[in-house]
């Protein structure tokens, strides 16, 4: 049923949104009138007070440096009188009087400035404080340039006293104004006193503005979220009836109910998401019968290039691909020790640390048999120029997980003693093979097709052989460039021609030292072997088991070297 009338979800929200904002703006003006008072009371401290406080103190020191030149001419006038002598001293006299007459002038100057800077505050200082302390200062600036003149002439008659050789009358005029001039510098004093204290009286008013104006900004802000909330709540009981139902219907698709459909009421938002929530349970049912056909896969990309391309067999196609293949060693020996259930918690334990390193470098798990782990590098799943170089990467750090699960028996198992000893064996190959959807119409599995794949399990079953942990054929390591570290290991005939297969040591850069003058040691060794000279070849092999003790292909060829002689020996015997 279509209601009478309805508020569109969007004029809501603009009704919110101008609420706020109104009262964020009222918020901002109220700031802007503090802080403009604060900002107007330290412009009057930067523009008035402070510098009238600085030509006070100009006229104090100027004041102080005119006393010092007037006692300097009395001493040298005094001098020259008491030995009737009018030659250095009284040069030095003369100068002392005309630096005493010019800081008159200055002080007589820094006055007028003091009194014309006082009449500028009046006029354009913003604070009525301001102006009535700065009103009543100015008299008293008027008052201190009147006695600085008394005083500079009563200095000046006494100086002509003692020019005149009329000490006596100076030195009562000097006592006379002694206690006038105690007074004129006091009166200096408490005027600089007082500026400096109403400066900071005036500071911290400020501070207390600014203080306050936070506070009531945080009020106001409270203030205005509180409306806000509530107007959003009266908002909100709007939408909860028709939204209420499509929850309760979300929470039926989301057990499983694909059939539910939402009736639409209204034509606004609400009714609008409604049909788009009626079209997505439509695609959902869509989805979940394409996802019904690969439900047994494992890696969500393979599922996501399936749902992408239904018609996969035939677009699949043979292109170069690095597979992997694993197997713990000694399983049926590990199976004898372990319950059926310690059994499973470990494969099920194994099997999560090793595909940690195939997925981090994008690997692709074919499957699981028994206690191996198969899986490939291939486009599009990695860059084609890649594959080799991540597969080995990833066989690496699978001996990485080894070590986290060796430490982690006593607990898995709940055992600490008899614990099994586990290893593992790895074959990596590269070549042409097949990757697609491989099934009956009921099953289907996607997976690798090709003689690569044999190669990968071939070469992790001839480790047993060798004593090696990782066999790669020379595809893989030519794919994988400069980026690995590996050792040749023999030559054999994997696929009808004798080809090197390797053994990989390491990434380039970060390999043990060691490993590294042992390949180069058992590369020496293998080429005097091949040049069927055996007792050098000896020689060169236990050179290497002096490097690593356990070196499984050094002891491989020490055995065959010696079993080869003693055959040759006995048949010679015979």
């Amino acid at each position: 049923m279509q209601p009478r009338f309805s508020l569109s979800i969007g004029t809501k929200i603009f009704g919110i949104a101008s609420s706020m904002l109104g009262l964020l703006l009222g918020v901002a003006y109220l700031n802007y009138v503090r802080i403009r008072q604060v900002n107007h009371e330290l412009i009057d401290i930067a523009y008035y007070l402070a510098p009238l406080t600085e030509d006070i103190a100009n006229i104090n020191v100027h004041v102080l440096e005119e006393e010092i030149h007037f006692e300097r001419m009395i001493r040298y006038y005094t001098i020259d009188n008491n030995n009737q002598a009018n030659g250095n001293n009284n040069a030095k006299a003369s100068d002392e009087e005309e630096a005493f007459k010019e800081r008159g002038e200055r002080v007589k100057q820094d006055i007028a400035t003091a009194i014309a800077l006082a009449d500028k505050a009046a006029e354009s200082a913003y604070s009525p404080e301001d102006i009535l302390e700065i009103a009543r200062l100015r008299p008293l600036l008027e008052v201190l340039a009147s006695e600085h003149q008394n005083l500079h002439h009563y200095s000046l008659d006494i100086i002509e006293r003692l020019k005149a050789s009329d000490p006596e009358a100076a030195n009562l005029l000097a006592t006379q104004i002694t206690d006038f001039k105690d007074d004129f510098d006091h009166r200096i004093q408490d005027i600089l006193f007082e500026l400096t204290t109403f400066i900071e009286q005036s500071a911290h008013h400020a501070q207390v503005t600014e203080q306050r104006t936070l506070t009531l900004s945080w009020w106001l802000t409270g203030l205005a979220s509180g409306i806000g909330l509530l107007f959003s709540a009266w908002v909100t009981a709007g939408l909860v009836r028709p939204v209420r139902r499509l929850v309760s219907n979300t929470e039926k698709v989301e057990q499983g109910d694909l059939t539910v459909e939402v009736p639409i009421y209204s034509g606004d938002e609400i009714g609008q998401l409604t049909e788009s929530f009626n079209h997505m349970v439509s695609k959902i049912r869509e989805k979940e019968q394409l996802k019904a056909t690969f439900g047994q896969y494992v890696d969500p990309r393979i599922v996501d290039t399936l749902l992408g391309q239904p018609n996969s067999t035939e677009g699949s196609q043979r292109q170069m691909m690095t597979l992997f293949f694993s197997d713990m060693a000694n399983f049926s020996k590990i199976s004898e020790l372990l319950t059926p259930t310690g059994l499973v918690t470990l494969i099920n334990r194994y099997f999560t640390l090793a595909a940690a390193p195939i997925k981090e470098h994008h690997g692709v798990i074919n499957q699981f048999v028994g206690d191996a782990v198969s899986a490939f590098w291939a486009p599009p799943f990695v860059d084609s120029a890649d594959h080799a170089k991540l597969a080995c990467y990833a066989a690496l750090e699978q001996f990485d997980q080894l070590t986290k699960l060796r430490r982690s028996l006593p607990d898995l198992l709940g055992i600490r003693k008899g614990l099994p000893e586990i290893n593992i064996r790895i074959g990596l190959a590269s070549g042409e093979a097949l990757a697609g959807n491989i099934g009956s119409e009921q099953s289907k599995s996607y997976t690798v097709l090709g003689p690569v794949t044999r190669l990968a399990e071939k070469l992790e079953n001839l480790n047993k052989v060798y004593g090696t942990r990782i066999l790669m054929t020379a595809t893989t390591r030519q794919l994988a460039g400069d980026t690995i570290e590996v050792r040749e290991i023999d030559q054999i005939a994997l696929s009808g021609t004798p080809e090197p297969i390797y053994e990989l040591l390491g990434i380039v850069g970060s390999t043990d030292n060691r490993l590294l003058m042992l390949r180069d040691c058992f590369q020496t060794a293998l080429e005097i072997y091949r040049g069927r000279s055996g007792e050098e070849a000896i020689s060169r092999f236990e050179a290497c088991l002096a490097i690593i003790p356990n070196d499984g292909p050094s002891k491989y060829y020490l055995d065959l070297i010696t079993s080869k002689s003693s055959f040759l020996s006995s048949s010679r015997a015979t």
